[in-house]
């Protein structure tokens, strides 16, 4: 244990502080005591050194970046609870825990009340989520088309709320010393506050997070428009290599930039590796393709988004407590115009540690023209098509362009089997959904 808090949202006053320190002193408490977790001072204490700011609802990537703000929840000081609120589950748990009434309500209608969001007025509903996805990403068509998309902007968002932690981390004024994500998960189905669900399936927003928290990685500041390495590891590391590739939705390559030799200290320090600015001739919707290898050349980390030549603009004259609206929003939508792609995919299982599995997937872009199969989501399943769950992946919802691979394993108990042969099923926003066994 780090730390013992003797106040949550609010410091304890003079009373109940005396109480506690007593207490944990006769205890010959060895941590440190903290008087909230939220931006307070006991009469004895000194200030916590942290934020309780939220947000708590759905707010851009970008948000996170801020610091001009010190009501808000940018990345700056210790955050002890934030996140972007709603998350949408993958379709086999919202099958599972969703009548098909309730989810043609989900996607149809975002602004009624949701029996697994809050009987609280104000996270009720999804309608702040609902605009900013129909705003940013084009109005959904179909439930299909709602949950992926959601997946999308789940893991572009939390994504940044790490990540911009991460770089300002070393920060010489104001450094984000910590974040704490509201919340890890839930104790019943929900559609808010998790980053697995209740049946423990992983979507969007938990491969954000891991994306993110890579111990050596490169990634983009949406405020500088640059290419960062964060290395959070112990050591030094030296002779990296950083490219960075802009492409149309059509797939033509606009940008091409790479710095060699780039060296980045341990402990949680980051150094930029490239300037991008501004690029001419992008589509309003684009992809950026970010690579960092090491000494040897074997790439260490690879991150793709997917951004906007109008970048999202926050309201925050008329920020609330748990979020700050969106005046008007990045345009996603050139996303839909993806052509398709195909992906080639190779599945094998042999027996791990511990009564586990391991299976091992390789995944190809086979297309013959420039298309990107573009957000790779993969599952492990049953013979009946039952996700087979909890399970560890390596990295997920991945993007290849033609002619590139990238091998994943699955770790997961070989009992969670209940004796069927593993499968794999491999479906991507461009790619279609196949199964192959494992």
């Amino acid at each position: 244990m780090l730390s013992f808090h003797i106040g949550s949202d609010f410091a304890p006053d003079a009373r109940i502080e005396k109480g506690y320190l007593d207490a944990l002193s006769a205890a010959d408490w060895p941590a440190a005591v903290i008087s909230a977790a939220s931006a307070k001072a006991s009469p004895k204490l000194d200030p916590s050194g942290m934020k309780m700011n939220g947000p708590y609802d759905y707010v851009p990537p970008n948000y996170w970046y801020d610091k001009a703000h010190k009501d808000a929840g940018g990345a700056w000081n210790f955050n002890s609870e934030t996140s972007a609120g709603p998350d949408i589950p993958t379709m086999d748990t919202l099958k599972r825990m969703m009548t098909p009434a309730e989810l043609e309500t989900l996607w149809k209608n975002p602004a009624a009340p949701q029996y697994h969001r809050s009987e609280s007025e104000t996270f009720a509903n999804l309608k702040i989520f609902g605009d900013a996805l129909g705003g940013r990403y084009g109005k959904p068509t179909s439930l299909d088309d709602f949950v992926r998309k959601a997946q999308l902007a789940q893991y572009e968002n939390v994504r940044a709320e790490f990540e911009a932690h991460s770089r300002n981390f070393t920060d010489s004024k104001d450094p984000s010393t910590g974040l704490i994500y509201w919340m890890l998960n839930s104790g019943w189905t929900s559609l808010h506050w998790q980053l697995f669900d209740a049946y423990l399936d992983q979507n969007g927003s938990y491969f954000g997070a891991k994306k993110a928290n890579e111990p050596l990685h490169i990634q983009y500041s949406y405020d500088t428009k640059s290419a960062e390495v964060v290395n959070s590891t112990a050591k030094k590391a030296s002779g990296l290599t950083a490219s960075v590739e802009l492409y149309n939705t059509d797939g033509t390559k606009k940008f091409s930039k790479t710095k060699k030799n780039l060296s980045v200290n341990g402990g949680g320090a980051h150094a930029k590796a490239l300037d991008i600015g501004k690029v001419s001739g992008l589509s309003s919707t684009y992809l950026a393709k970010l690579v960092l290898t090491d000494s040897a050349g074997k790439e260490v980390s690879r991150n793709v988004y997917w951004l906007s030549t109008k970048d999202d603009k926050l309201n925050w004259s008329k920020s609330d407590w748990y979020y700050t609206p969106t005046s008007s929003y990045a345009d996603l939508s050139g996303l839909s115009k993806l052509g398709a792609a195909k992906v080639g995919t190779t599945a094998t299982s042999a027996p791990g540690p511990d009564g586990t599995t391991v299976t091992t997937v390789k995944l190809t872009n086979t297309s013959p023209g420039k298309t990107p199969a573009f957000m790779v989501d993969t599952h492990l399943v049953d013979s009946a098509g039952a996700p087979v769950l909890p399970v560890s992946w390596s990295d997920n919802q991945v993007s290849l362009w033609p002619g590139e691979s990238v091998t994943l394993t699955a770790t997961y108990r070989t009992a969670d089997l209940h004796g069927s042969a593993p499968s794999v099923r491999v479906a991507g926003w461009n790619t279609g959904t196949r199964t192959v066994r494992g």
